[in-house]
């Protein structure tokens, strides 16, 4: 009797697990496919027209607790004859034990180049021409909630690279670290701790990245180098009752890299997400430090404006770094709101930076 009474209650023990987990499983989540053509603009790219899709689902039997997945895919050609096609992806098993990140992408893009360092001159430049093909992938599980730890591969090939010579006739492409081009394939530890509520453009939590990645010829490497990465930010609601009214958001990054590193992984300083206004490889070197404030103000309707400032320093060891060789960017700009459910957006921001230089983005999604 006492048997039958234990397999009783296990039975009905066993039978309300199974109905909770069931209950558990998100039917309400209804997969979502948004795709449109952009025209965009930046001081690296003059005018870009292109198209970005956005897939986002939820894997079999996920629950309300993990994440959507997605997949992204962005595609353009420029008024400066560069062309990128890029196919991202963030794959949530169900209640987010593992995740898979990665991308795949093929670039051929024409640039200036103004050597190495964090005072080169304006009468460097040079206009510098390089193809790529990129193939990353992180295998993450879960830790705790939101933290994850795992491995990332990732493999570089470049080609076709050539560089005109200044205006003085001087600059050889022998100069330039990485000139022959060929293949980086390095191994890398990935932590990552997530804690934002949106991903497009959170407003509270916070973002930590850390990777540590080795570049050598056991994978098939041309180059041998290390590089180290982190990436830590934070965001605060500062209405409680409308949390979308007014953000601060913050980020810090910092980069180093060691040994025989080609001229596109080293550190580079500017582009339409870090130091916005100034020209993205304008200053390039091992390390850099990096900081940027911004604050995120709803106006009306789907209207907001933003008001951000940036400093940074790149250097070729961490001896070198003076605190006033920080350069100084800002500048403001406006959003639309065209997905309420994602918080997406669309971004138009003009930045001003050091040595006079500018820049004006229209772009799809926040810096950070």
């Amino acid at each position: 009797m006492p048997l039958r009474i234990a397999s009783t209650f296990f039975c009905l023990f066993v039978l309300s697990n199974f109905i909770f987990a069931q209950s558990e499983v998100d039917t309400l989540y209804r997969r979502q496919f948004t795709a449109f053509p952009y025209p965009a603009y930046a001081q690296e790219t003059s005018w870009e027209f292109g198209a970005v899709g956005v897939y986002q689902f939820k894997t079999t039997n996920a629950t309300f607790d993990t994440r959507p997945s997605n997949l992204y895919f962005i595609g353009f050609y420029t008024l400066e004859n560069q062309m990128r096609f890029k196919l991202e992806h963030t794959l949530f098993t169900n209640h987010e034990d593992w995740v898979l990140e990665g991308l795949l992408e093929y670039s051929k893009y024409p640039e200036k180049y103004y050597g190495i360092g964090n005072n080169t001159p304006n009468e460097n430049e040079q206009l510098m021409d390089w193809s790529k093909v990129e193939l990353r992938q992180q295998l993450l599980k879960k830790l705790t909630d939101k933290m994850f730890l795992g491995v990332q591969y990732r493999l570089v090939n470049f080609w076709d690279i050539s560089v005109e010579e200044r205006a003085d006739g001087t600059g050889s492409l022998e100069e330039i670290p990485g000139y022959k081009g060929g293949i980086n394939s390095g191994l890398g530890l990935v932590y990552k701790w997530d804690k934002r509520d949106f991903v497009l453009a959170p407003t509270k939590g916070h973002f930590i990245e850390f990777r540590a990645e080795s570049y050598g010829s056991w994978l098939g490497s041309d180059y041998h180098f290390n590089a180290y990465k982190l990436d830590m930010r934070k965001y605060f609601s500062l209405n409680k009752k409308k949390p979308y009214n007014t953000v601060l958001a913050f980020q810090g990054v910092v980069n180093q890299t060691y040994r025989e590193v080609p001229f596109r992984e080293m550190s580079l300083m500017g582009g339409l997400m870090m130091m916005r206004g100034v020209y993205e490889g304008r200053f390039r070197d091992h390390h850099m430090m990096a900081f940027q404030g911004e604050v995120r103000q709803h106006l009306f309707w789907r209207l907001g404006a933003t008001a951000f400032f940036s400093t940074a320093q790149v250097a070729p060891n961490w001896n070198a770094f003076l605190f006033d060789q920080f350069k100084f960017a800002g500048g403001a700009g406006l959003r639309l709101l065209i997905n309420k459910d994602d918080r997406a957006t669309l971004r138009a921001d003009y930045g001003v930076g050091p040595d006079g230089s500018s820049g004006l983005y229209l772009t799809f999604g926040e810096a950070f």
